[in-house]
């Protein structure tokens, strides 16, 4: 970990190391060691979990992580375990009380929010979700749940020999669940497709061994695998993903355009999909409006200011920018 963090550093200008990647990294036994090793480089560490396991509350946030997901969808347990397969909301819930508590206690500057799946199913649910992760001083996200992993949504549009993971009537049912809906959402997606793909650009996924993969979208490493991030320069790396054929063909679909969520298209069509009662009750029209403004600002903020500051100018920019987002906010409510 001490060497990836190490070679993540020299090669890239700025760089966040993630501990998850189609896994639960609270199953580590040395997470928190992990934690430390990544931020003693000076390198923000992220973690996401749905938070069903919690072994040492206090231990994780004396690691102090950058940041820490809570991913979800439900506040009753019917619904969570519905698309939670075996989870345990009430568990869930009882971890995110123990995880407030060590974050007091322990003075961390942890950003801890809780990521909310929506579903045609679960749009109810996401008040109630939402008054308990903000009552324990978390922020609260809510996405359009989307269909993974990028096998599968080849092989949803026709594409065969990808790998060895058909689509089974299970993900027939959640397809239907999906409150974007996937053909409509991969066509307009699909018209997008010459757009650079950020999750190829921006993103390297490691495996335990330091090898990567393809990309973080791709779920079967033991097909992917390309080589070991140790070995090879980031050049080199890059240049391995770009002209695999897979990548091309999933820049032919436009699958990276909505594998990454890049077109305002996508929330119109679920706005059509779902409840003109539930779209008005959470306020959804708003919401979409402010999120749109505000990733207006980001990009503004990072063409035109990100590579001309000092860190000093960084700090006091970035300071004023949460100061805009905050107001945005605050009119939106």
């Amino acid at each position: 970990m001490a060497r990836i963090a190490q070679k993540a550093r020299s090669e890239c200008g700025d760089v966040n190391i993630s501990l998850f990647n189609w896994a639960e990294p609270l199953l580590h036994p040395r997470l928190p060691e992990l934690i430390r090793i990544v931020q003693d480089q000076g390198i923000p560490c992220h973690l996401s979990t749905n938070l069903n396991l919690l072994p040492d509350a206090d231990a994780l946030m004396a690691a102090n992580p950058a940041s820490l997901r809570i991913s979800n969808s439900g506040f009753s347990q019917e619904l969570y375990e519905r698309t939670h397969r075996g989870g345990d909301i009430e568990r869930v819930k009882k971890n995110m009380m123990a995880l407030a508590e060590a974050k007091a206690k322990s003075k961390a500057s942890t950003e801890i929010f809780l990521q909310y799946h929506r579903y045609r199913h679960n749009l109810e649910d996401e008040a109630g979700m939402r008054a308990f992760a903000e009552n324990l001083g978390f922020h609260f996200h809510a996405v359009w749940a989307l269909f993974f992993p990028l096998e599968k949504v080849l092989a949803y549009l026709g594409e065969e020999g990808v790998s060895d993971f058909p689509l089974t009537t299970e993900d027939q049912i959640v397809i239907g669940d999906l409150a974007l809906p996937l053909g409509k959402a991969l066509a307009a997606a699909q018209k997008y497709g010459p757009r650079p793909c950020p999750l190829r650009e921006n993103a390297i996924s490691l495996d335990f061994q330091g090898d990567f993969t393809l990309c973080c979208g791709i779920f079967d490493a033991r097909k992917y695998r390309l080589g070991n991030y140790l070995d090879m320069p980031l050049a080199e790396i890059q240049n391995l993903r770009r002209n695999h054929p897979l990548c091309g063909l999933c820049q032919s679909h436009g699958t990276h355009v909505y594998m990454s969520f890049d077109i305002d298209e996508m929330d119109q069509l679920a706005l059509e999909n779902i409840d003109p009662a539930i779209v008005e009750l959470l306020d959804l029209r708003s919401e979409i409006a402010w999120e749109r403004r505000k990733e207006r600002l980001e990009r503004l903020y990072a063409r035109f200011f990100s590579g001309l500051l000092s860190a000093k100018q960084k700090k006091a920019l970035v300071k004023r920018f949460k100061r805009v987002q905050n107001f945005l906010r605050s009119e939106r409510k």
